[in-house]
């Protein structure tokens, strides 16, 4: 029996597999690479379904911040046009004497010069200062841009030169819409003609603005009534 003996120094001679310890595993790589396309797949797709929900609740709060603005600029204009049109025909003949009447035709205020759709005239002394003016609210044919016209009232009767307009809404969409304006009821009781005899206006306004961020335009309706207060 021989013992082989080992020599220092000598490194011993094994077959090897052709494989080296240590080395990069082909196959892990693999793996990792694949394992990191679907991580950021993943994060890109929960990425935008965050950003569609941010901008989602964004363009919700542009629609109701375009609504209250659209809902607080109608509402100054109609409280202005209720209460002026509710003022129509202040002052009348009864709160002066014949005499007076015959002398200054203008202290009197005339209630309705004219009424249709998108137009109404009317006389009212609404500052309460003694000062009749003539004011008109109107809608001009193809407009969105409603504009009230005041003219002051000579005490002659005759009606000023100087006229001042002033832009009270616009959008208003009641023609595009085919709703009017104003709408009227009489009184039959009185024995005048039409528009003197009208007792109460109706308003209907339609606004739409003209789009936010999200591009979609909001609708508010706004209505009133204002029955005449002087008879």
């Amino acid at each position: 029996m021989r013992v082989r003996k080992h020599q220092p120094g000598k490194a011993s001679q094994r077959k090897g597999t052709g494989s080296i310890s240590g080395g990069p595993n082909l196959s892990d790589a693999g793996g990792t690479l694949l394992e990191l396309v679907l991580v950021l797949s993943l994060f890109g797709t929960l990425t935008a379904m965050a950003l569609a929900l941010v901008l989602q609740s964004y363009k919700g709060v542009q629609r109701r911040l375009s609504s209250s603005t659209l809902f607080d600029s109608g509402t100054t204009a109609l409280l202005q046009m209720t209460k002026e049109l509710r003022m129509a025909g202040y002052p009348s003949a009864k709160l002066f004497n014949s005499s007076a009447v015959a002398s200054y035709p203008g202290l009197v205020a005339t209630p309705f010069v004219t009424v249709t759709a998108y137009d109404v005239v009317f006389q009212a002394d609404t500052n309460q200062d003694g000062t009749v003016e003539q004011i008109e609210y109107l809608l001009a044919a193809g407009s969105q841009d409603l504009y009230r016209k005041s003219t002051l009232k000579n005490l002659n009767g005759s009606m000023g030169t100087s006229t001042v307009t002033t832009l009270l809404l616009n959008n208003v969409q009641n023609q595009n819409s085919g709703t009017p304006l104003f709408a009227w009821s009489t009184n039959p009781s009185m024995p005048l003609a039409f528009p003197l005899n009208v007792q109460t206006i109706y308003i209907n306004l339609v606004l739409l603005s003209s789009g936010n961020v999200s591009g979609s335009p909001t609708s508010v309706t706004l209505t009133a009534t204002c029955p005449r207060m002087n008879f």
